[in-house]
């Protein structure tokens, strides 16, 4: 497969004196600076990098993507936790936002998984609408006690319960 490029990307992409009117996986395979995300730059689409290579462990592997690329990684399905083997402290410094961590499958689920406490839910500056979109329930806030409840959501442990299945 190869994409077809526009001459200001194939000038971007293989320079002035290699421009090349279309970019093929073995032209990333031989070229470090072609990644995910420069690719993603010079505005070529989700849709032609996939079918560019459609393995998700290729890209990973060659270290042609990083996490920071995830979000923008739908046709491959891309999870975090699941491919790029993301951590809390990742996904913390990420900064993404609770409707983004959705898209890409991460769920309260995932972060319990991967140590997150009523403490540190904290960190992720979320509101109980968006904790409860990843599926945080009443089951979870159950088990946090009063004062911290109140400190995450700034509402009595009732009234969490009370917005929560």
């Amino acid at each position: 497969m190869k994409i077809l490029l526009t001459p200001g990307q194939a000038v971007c992409l293989h320079g002035w004196w290699r421009a090349r009117p279309s970019l093929t996986w073995p032209d990333v395979l031989a070229d470090e600076a072609l990644t995910f995300g420069r690719l993603f730059d010079v505005n070529l689409r989700e849709q032609d990098l996939f079918l560019l290579q459609p393995d998700l462990q290729a890209w990973i592997k060659l270290s042609r993507v990083s996490l920071a690329d995830c979000p923008r990684m739908r046709p491959w399905d891309a999870h975090p936790v699941r491919d790029f083997r993301a951590d809390l402290a990742d996904l913390i410094a990420m900064r993404w936002s609770a409707d983004t961590l959705a898209r890409m499958g991460v769920s309260y689920t995932d972060l319990q998984s991967l140590g997150v406490t009523a403490d540190t839910m904290a960190l992720f500056n979320f509101t109980l609408m968006m904790w409860s979109s990843l599926g945080f329930q009443r089951a979870h806030a159950v088990e946090v006690p009063h004062n911290t409840l109140y400190r995450l959501f700034n509402m009595s442990k009732q009234d969490v319960l009370a917005c929560l299945k």
